[in-house]
């Protein structure tokens, strides 16, 4: 069983590339994604920091493109 989610927000940091034993590429980077509202006349607005791993070619992309920052 899958679950899939979208997440749409600013990098934190650039990603961090580490490979595993067998020569693996993963990057490692935050995304921020943020809600704002209006309660009682007043704004809202609240952030939540997701950590996300990249895998294989997908990390090696990750690696070269991303910076803090940007939105992804």
């Amino acid at each position: 069983m899958y679950q899939k989610v979208i997440i749409i927000g600013n990098l934190g940091g650039d990603p961090t590339m580490r490979y595993t034993a067998d020569g693996t590429p993963v990057a490692s980077f935050s995304v921020a994604t943020s809600e704002k509202w209006t309660k009682d006349g007043e704004r809202q607005e609240r952030t939540t920091w997701w950590k996300v791993s990249a895998w294989r070619k997908t990390a090696e992309i990750c690696n070269e493109w991303l910076r803090k920052g940007k939105q992804v």
